[in-house]
């Protein structure tokens, strides 16, 4: 399927009970963004997606963000982390922030990647998961971006609503 349009669920029962648990899979397009020059705290956004909760009813999901950074006379601190936006709300950290380091100019391309969990959803509409890239430290010199970046979800659901 084409690039963000891609699902895969299948309803899966334990062997433990005969309750039906849900899984599902979904990528996002890729991406890039060349980060420019700034002061520390610049942010730009590395890649987004959209997941619709409807019909989970205490869904679980793991976040997997990969990305190739490259970089010419690149030295600086780069900081990354998924927020969450549901409901029309602002953007919620559901990550810590994940450094990417080079203390010396030089070229670059280095794979880079996390992961990190979001079970805190209480709640049957749509959320974006985005990947925010801000400068740290004390900025940075050369050119850098962040290629073929992907977010990726995976969402388990319970037939159990932990949510009051």
């Amino acid at each position: 399927m084409k690039g963000g349009k891609n699902l895969i669920s299948v309803p899966k029962t334990n062997n433990y009970s005969n309750k039906s648990y849900k899984f599902a899979l979904k990528c996002g397009e890729n991406s890039r963004v060349i980060i420019p020059a700034g002061p520390v705290g610049t942010t730009v956004t590395a890649a987004a997606l959209t997941i619709n909760l409807s019909n989970y009813v205490n869904p679980c999901i793991k976040l997997d963000y990969i990305t190739q950074i490259i970089g010419l006379g690149f030295a600086g601190t780069l900081n990354f982390q998924i927020f969450r936006t549901c409901n029309n709300q602002g953007p919620i950290p559901i990550s810590p922030e994940f450094t990417y380091e080079v203390t010396v100019p030089q070229l670059i391309t280095s794979d880079f990647s996390f992961f990190t969990c979001d079970c805190d959803l209480c709640l049957n509409d749509c959320c974006t998961y985005i990947v925010v890239i801000t400068i740290g430290g004390g900025g940075f010199v050369g050119n850098v971006g962040a290629f073929s970046s992907k977010l990726i979800a995976t969402i388990v659901d319970s037939p159990k609503p932990q949510c009051q």
